[in-house]
């Protein structure tokens, strides 16, 4: 079973070196980790100013009806300046992507969207060291 993003987020969190922290970065290498790391670590990319409120995904790891790995692309949609009613269901297109996803992708999405990396435990360091090329 693959793991979810916010599941190998967690290993390097909890990993003891930055050895241990790349190699769990290379390891579980997707096109989704490399985005994602991108939108919440580089300047060049936007910072949301809020989030919607919503209500997380309580079901089991792995049970949840959709997974950041295959959801990611649509990330840049949030960044889009919408008025209106275009923004209103930009922000009910976010909600809803954040209540499908179990609730820790939902917190790494919502973290990674107004940039808040100081829970992740590695830095953009450990990134270009694992991801050569990539950043």
């Amino acid at each position: 079973m693959v793991k979810l993003i916010s599941e190998i987020v967690y290993d390097v969190r909890d990993a003891k070196t930055e050895e241990e922290k790349i190699s769990i970065l290379q390891k579980n290498k997707s096109q989704a980790l490399i985005e994602l790391m991108k939108y919440a670590f580089l300047e060049n990319y936007p910072k949301l100013d809020k989030v919607p409120e919503y209500v997380p995904d309580d079901s089991p790891i792995g049970y949840s009806y959709a997974k950041l790995i295959r959801e990611y692309k649509v990330i840049p949609y949030f960044f889009e300046k919408k008025e209106g009613l275009q923004h209103k269901k930009q922000q009910d297109k976010l909600k809803l992507m954040l209540e499908s996803l179990h609730w820790t992708e939902s917190a790494l999405l919502e973290n990674v969207l107004m940039k808040n990396t100081s829970s992740f435990g590695f830095d953009l360091n450990i990134l270009r060291k694992a991801f050569l090329g990539e950043f």
